[in-house]
């Protein structure tokens, strides 16, 4: 599993200058992408987000699930809700060197990684 440890408050995120992205950048950064990432808990993913906000996903464990991203433009946060088994979970998102870094609005706690970004549906296979 990889680190998915990112050993900062969002405050200090801040600070360091990494920039909260808007409801609009968001969308952009994500909708019709196939997108690779980490979880808080260490799990590795890999979705699809078409420009609907509807999700299909894969986890390392071979776990596969559709949901739906939610992107709220005036609070500039993102819902997500699985149809089954995953977390649901509201967060902000921050540019971090390329990669989206969520920061969960109800834990207060870093949530989950978007790594990698390419344009359309890829095949959903997780690798390591």
């Amino acid at each position: 599993m990889r680190n998915p440890n990112f050993n900062t408050t969002e405050t200090m995120i801040i600070e360091k200058g990494y920039k909260q992205l808007s409801g609009e950048e968001l969308k952009e950064r994500i909708s019709d992408k196939t997108i690779s990432g980490d979880y808080y808990n260490g799990r590795i993913y890999i979705t699809y987000i078409d420009e609907a906000g509807n999700m299909e996903g894969e986890n390392d464990l071979g776990s596969h699930r559709f949901g739906k991203n939610i992107i709220d433009m005036n609070n500039n946060t993102l819902t997500t809700i699985w149809n089954s088994g995953w977390d649901n979970w509201t967060g902000r998102a921050y540019d971090v060197n390329g990669e989206i870094k969520f920061y969960d609005t109800t834990t207060l706690k870093w949530r989950t990684t978007f790594k990698t970004f390419e344009d359309g549906k890829k095949t959903l296979i997780v690798k390591d």
